[in-house]
């Protein structure tokens, strides 16, 4: 779920900043690196797809967040098994936020690791579009959970990791 997720951002931005519909995109590799593709020139589209790779991976960054919280446990709900208070308290967790983060920040402002590893900046609004589908996967999990917990030999919990 996180790198579908991701994509869709992928597409958001892709098509927000270059017009492109994900049909488009699809398979549009060797129209892609010829140049002229959607009529833009191939610096253009360097930059648009460095952009979007960074957008990308800070979806997946965002969005793992989500999952770093959900997947805890098994059965157990993250209001059971809280990371902040208790006898289950990680606070590493919460340290692992603000790094991941700088991560991303290191990854695409840092002009030396722009040019290595072909990352762009993240506009603003890329920041905040992930949070929601890391919200997503948090209360998926907590349906699974619930489930799993009402129905402890059924299908979901035979199934469920």
């Amino acid at each position: 779920m996180e790198a579908l997720f991701a994509h869709i951002i992928f597409f958001v931005y892709m098509y927000w900043h270059g017009g492109f519909t994900p049909g488009e995109l699809f398979l549009a590799f060797d129209k892609w690196t010829l140049g002229g593709f959607g009529g833009k020139d191939q610096a253009t589209l360097n930059a648009l797809l460095s952009t979007g790779q960074s957008v990308y991976f800070l979806s997946l960054v965002i969005i793992q967040w989500g999952n770093m919280f959900a997947t805890r446990t098994r059965r157990l709900s993250v209001f059971q098994q809280n990371p902040l208070w208790g006898p289950t308290r990680n606070l590493r967790l919460l340290f692992a936020i603000p790094f991941t983060l700088g991560v991303v920040f290191l990854f695409c402002y840092i002009g030396w690791f722009n040019r290595v590893f072909g990352t762009a900046n993240i506009p603003v609004a890329f920041f905040f579009i992930p949070i929601p589908f890391a919200i997503i996967i948090v209360v998926l999990d907590e349906i699974r959970k619930l489930a799993v917990r009402t129905y402890p030999s059924g299908l979901l919990a035979r199934i469920a990791w």
